[in-house]
């Protein structure tokens, strides 16, 4: 098992699986100023790995993220326009990158997702959660807009626009229950058990589909979000028949149609 850290970030690759863990417990795993400069180029060097075939992304500690580090990135004596509009832009350079991402991101949810927190786990494939995870919509609580992060767009997405709109604009702390309930989640799972899990559904992706074929289904799904039917099923139709020249492809199906070991993975 390969590890790399700084002091923000921590890469673990495990198998087929990067494990991407932000690094500030002891601050709550706060967004700072700096975030992508961090972010991006452990995102970079796990696409250029073609042993790896899933993300996951959690928090070290008792939180998943705690939001825009206070006082930094925000601050109660205003900032300078242009350069809050800067350091905006780039946690939306993050969330860009990971929907863009070739590898499935699953949130590993393992505590709180406050305001851009909860973005940050929005905008990843597939979400699991521990007991003591929850999504805090607390932009309000500092007179803030939920225009963060593709927050209101994901959210929507994710549990429909009218739900969305009550938990955004009543500021309401979504529980790792209730957002299993709403689709928010595909488990919950004991704390200690959490990131284990998150593997296991990564190597589930490794097992069930060649990477390449997996990076076109997540940006079909992705591309689903944006458009209408008729260009995602035009777009699919050239997607699908590149990947049927592919060795993968033909190699998986010459086995499954022989009955042979490789069958399993078809």
């Amino acid at each position: 098992m390969a590890v790399t850290q700084d002091e923000q970030i921590k890469l673990e690759k495990v198998g087929p699986v990067a494990v991407i863990t932000l690094n500030r417990a002891a601050m709550r795993n706060p967004l700072s100023l700096e975030f992508k400069q961090h972010m991006l180029p452990v995102l970079d060097e796990v696409e250029e790995d073609s042993s790896l075939c899933a993300i996951v992304l959690t928090g070290a500690g008792k939180t998943f993220c705690a939001g825009a580090e206070l006082g930094k990135v925000v601050h109660p004596d205003g900032k300078d326009g242009e350069e809050q509009f800067r350091s905006v832009r780039t946690y939306n350079q993050v969330i860009q990158r990971l929907r863009a991402h070739d590898l499935p991101v699953i949130a590993a949810v393992n505590g709180p997702a406050v305001g851009g927190g909860a973005a940050l786990a929005l905008a990843c494939d597939i979400a699991i959660a521990s007991e003591n995870a929850s999504y805090y919509f607390a932009f309000g609580r500092v007179g803030a807009a939920a225009a963060d992060m593709g927050c209101a767009y994901l959210l929507s997405k994710a549990v429909g626009s009218v739900r969305a709109r009550h938990w955004i604009l009543t500021g309401r702390n979504v529980g790792a229950r209730e957002g299993l309930g709403a689709g928010l989640f595909v488990d919950v799972v004991p704390q200690e058990d959490l990131l284990a899990r998150a593997i296991e559904i990564g190597e589930q992706v490794a097992v069930a589909t060649p990477r390449r074929a997996s990076a076109a289904t997540k940006l079909a799904l992705v591309r689903a979000d944006d458009t209408s039917f008729e260009a995602c099923i035009t777009y699919e139709a050239y997607v699908q028949n590149y990947m049927f020249t592919t060795d993968e492809h033909r190699s998986r199906l010459r086995a499954l149609m022989q009955g042979g070991p490789g069958a399993k993975g078809a």
